[in-house]
Formats: C-alpha cells, sequence, structure tokens
C-alpha cells in the first residue's frame, strides 16, 4: 500500500497533538484515535473503506483496530508518540510512503537555499 508522506505527517501530528492533551494514555483510546484519523484523511482524499483495504492488504488475522491493540499492549515498553503508533501502522499494514509533489517541490527550494551559501 502506497500513501503520500504528507499522509504521514498528519497522522504523526494529529496523534501528538492528541497524546498531548490527554493526562493519561490509554492504548484503546489512542487506537481510536488513529482509525477516525485513517477514516478522515481517508474521506477527504475519496478513498472508500480505507480501514478496510489496510485489513485486507496487512492480511490481518483481525481488525485493524484488534492488531494495533494487541502490537502496542504486547510491549510494556512501547512509548506512545505519534511516530511509534504510526510505525506500528506501517509495519502492520505495509504502507510505503512516497513523496507528493509538494514534498518534491519543497526539497528542491531546500537545494536552492543551498546554493546560496
Amino acid at each position: 500500500m502506497q500513501f503520500p508522506t504528507s499522509i504521514r505527517d498528519q497522522l504523526v501530528e494529529e496523534l501528538e497533538n492528541f497524546l498531548d492533551a490527554v493526562a493519561t494514555v490509554d492504548p484503546e483510546q489512542v487506537i481510536d484515535y488513529l482509525i477516525e484519523q485513517i477514516e478522515i484523511i481517508g474521506d477527504d482524499q475519496g478513498w472508500d473503506d480505507i480501514v478496510s483495504d489496510m485489513e485486507e492488504e496487512g492480511a490481518l488475522d483481525g481488525s485493524l483496530k484488534e492488531s494495533l491493540e494487541a502490537e502496542v499492549g504486547s510491549d510494556d515498553s512501547f512509548e506512545f508518540t505519534g511516530e511509534e503508533v504510526v510505525s506500528v501502522l506501517e509495519r502492520l499494514v505495509g504502507i510505503e510512503w512516497e513523496y507528493d509533489d509538494d514534498d518534491e517541490d519543497d526539497e528542491d527550494d531546500d537545494d536552492e537555499d543551498d546554493d546560496d551559501f
């Protein structure tokens, strides 16, 4: 499964904001929030049933929610950060991130800035 890196960045940022806002991290709430954000992004992009597609692509034994909860719940030392939660998602589902056109333009702009020095 391939998605633009901007979606990864958006998921990480949303999760970080959510984690900063909660007093106590509840793994189930974090996973529910992640799935909700995936569905919102999927709807915005016009992708129907993105969660079901992820479950099929990852050949998961259960639902995406159950698989994510089992993965983060099985490791007592799991660090709940946006980056770590998204990393578990991409490993379970086999997500590959591809640069969007906007990302490539940003890199070109960065290269041009480097030439000024």
